[in-house]
């Protein structure tokens, strides 16, 4: 009855009101159950983030179902790629640990780009001493996670726009691919 583009488009569109509720109940919850620093830059930085996280997972899930040809696929597809996204994600491997010849997958992961963001956002500026295990001199946040994360603190705007880019592209392959790829059998 629609043309591909339109229905994508307004599948695209009407995601956003109900994850920016999700993300209001999201971040009000959990921004007070963490104990997070109650500054307003903060607060939004961290609402950022998660809004447009719960945006391009809403999308990606969207693209994987497009570009397959029936759920099961896009199950067993969506599930490798999550694999990849925690095992290259700073989080369980830091970036400086990770193998060279592996760290270009880091810059091209979602995941990667949503902790950096979250934990930046909330502890670049944190200037508090903490007791790290091996090590005798009692480092500052701010200064452990940019030797052992490689974390940036001046580096959230690069941050912000590449979670717009990676919600824009999930979206726009999900439109591309219901506008060109049909599985339908008749």
């Amino acid at each position: 009855m629609y043309s591909a583009l339109p229905y994508a488009l307004a599948q695209v569109v009407s995601e956003i009101p109900y994850v920016f509720i999700q993300t209001i109940y999201y971040t009000l919850i959990v921004y007070s159950m963490v104990s997070f620093e109650w500054k307003v830059a903060k607060f939004f930085w961290f609402f950022y983030v998660t809004f447009f996280s719960f945006l391009y997972w809403t999308y990606y899930g969207m693209m994987t179902v497009s570009i397959t040809p029936n759920h099961q696929v896009a199950a067993i597809f969506a599930a490798a790629f999550y694999a990849l996204f925690n095992l290259f994600s700073g989080f369980f491997i830091p970036r400086p640990r990770i193998p060279k010849w592996w760290v270009w997958y880091y810059w091209i992961c979602p995941v990667a780009w949503t902790v950096y963001g979250l934990i930046v956002s909330q502890y670049g500026d944190v200037e508090d001493l903490i007791r790290v295990p091996g090590m005798e001199t009692r480092p500052s946040i701010k200064w452990y996670i940019e030797d052992h994360f490689g974390f940036d603190p001046d580096f959230m705007g690069p941050v912000a726009a590449v979670l717009v880019g990676f919600t824009v592209f999930f979206a726009f392959t999900f439109a591309y691919s219901i506008k060109t790829l049909n599985f339908q059998t008749r």
